[in-house]
């Protein structure tokens, strides 16, 4: 079974597949938009999602996906730096990260990406908005900067969420140190 479906909270999308795998429906890939799931026994896996660090290329990338899979997760699929992982119910509970700081640094590095999008439509709104008021005749540069403008505020929401993630797990963390 196909599935379009667009996410821009990670969390909401982790939630999304495992609601699915509940059903029965096991997540097979991700083609953008589109998910791709294949019919099995409900509630037989549980899934994670992460972001690797960079691109999700190199050695370190490829150490640490290798220590996953030595713990018996399995990589369902990996494309770029984002990777999708699953683990058999009966291994029990599956988290990816064992400690607040882990977490917090996976957090960082989606906030990361969704502030260098922001600002980066952001600063291309403004330029094909400068390039139109010095030359009404480039109506295209009217629509790109429409667009980027709607790209940037579209990323606010997810941003704002990534930030009061930030927050929440730093307080946690404060309050363990005490």
């Amino acid at each position: 079974m196909r599935k379009f479906k667009i996410f821009m909270d990670d969390a909401k999308e982790e939630q999304w597949i495992n609601d699915m795998a509940s059903q029965g429906w096991h997540f097979k890939s991700f083609n953008f938009p589109l998910y791709s799931f294949d019919k099995g026994e409900p509630a037989e896996y549980e899934y994670r999602t992460e972001m690797l660090e960079g691109f999700g290329y190199g050695k370190a990338a490829n150490e640490y996906l290798d220590f996953v899979q030595s713990t018996g997760i399995e990589v369902v699929q990996k494309r770029f730096n984002w990777v999708y992982f699953r683990q058999h119910k009966s291994k029990g509970n599956f988290e990816l990260y064992s400690d607040q700081s882990s977490k917090l640094s996976y957090i960082n590095r989606i906030f990361t990406i969704y502030s260098t999008l922001a600002v980066l439509n952001l600063i291309a709104a403004i330029i094909n908005g400068s390039v139109l008021l010095l030359d009404e005749s480039l109506r295209f540069n009217s629509f790109i900067a429409g667009l980027n403008t709607g790209v940037f505020i579209a990323l606010l929401y997810p941003l704002a969420k990534t930030v009061y993630r930030k927050q929440n797990l730093k307080r946690e963390i404060a309050m363990y140190e005490k």
